[in-house]
């Protein structure tokens, strides 16, 4: 519990700090899938769409008895859509659906990283590698939980096939998804604890 406390402490302390830290991560994330898209999949978006989804959302808890199924239902709605449609056919060449799973994805990871980032103390060298190590790990799937589209490919057979991986190999690490995601976002958790094991960084005093 000392962990916690000491962990909250900071956090209070460095609340500024964090919240640019954690907008930081979000914006570099959001360029970053954008450059991939561009430079991986063909040429730069060339629409945006807003999507209604407060609308779509109060219909489908209107219309969906379980509420289960609105869960999922809503989790899959875009909010906001971008991509490149093909010049003379009017059809998408590849397009990226930002949902409210994808957007809860981004905040967290976002909202983590900047807590790892922004609390201070020494990193040490497991808490430096769990840290690359979840970020790697829940940065490469992150648009797994919002929607991309490229010729029936899923979202991370999209990455993967981007890095010139065979369709074979994509489809056997798309089934590793659902744990590789979770552990993601545990390597971060850790790592957020164990950096705050140890003493905040402090200015050093100037000599007399």
């Amino acid at each position: 519990m000392s962990v916690l406390r000491e962990l909250a402490a900071r956090i209070r302390a460095r609340r500024w700090t964090i919240a640019a830290a954690a907008l930081a991560v979000f914006a570099a994330y959001q360029v970053s899938i954008l450059v991939v898209l561009v430079t991986g999949l063909g040429g730069a978006p060339n629409y945006v769409r807003a999507h209604a989804a407060w609308e779509n959302a109060r219909r489908i808890v209107r219309l969906t008895p379980s509420a289960l199924d609105t869960a999922v239902l809503i989790a899959r709605e875009p909010l906001v859509e971008y991509g490149r449609l093909h010049p003379a056919f009017g059809v998408a060449v590849w397009s990226f659906e930002l949902t409210w799973s994808g957007l809860l994805f981004f905040v967290s990871f976002s909202a983590l990283v900047g807590v790892y980032l922004g609390i201070g103390g020494h990193a040490g060298r497991w808490g430096t590698v769990s840290s690359l190590g979840g970020a790697g790990a829940v940065g490469l799937l992150g648009a797994s939980v919002s929607s991309l589209t490229h010729c029936g490919l899923g979202s991370f057979g999209v990455l993967l096939a981007i890095s010139g991986i065979s369709a074979a190999t994509i489809q056997w690490f798309a089934r590793l998804e659902p744990v590789l995601i979770p552990a993601g976002y545990a390597l971060i958790v850790l790592a957020i604890l164990t950096r705050a094991r140890r003493p905040a960084l402090v200015p050093a005093m100037a000599g007399a």
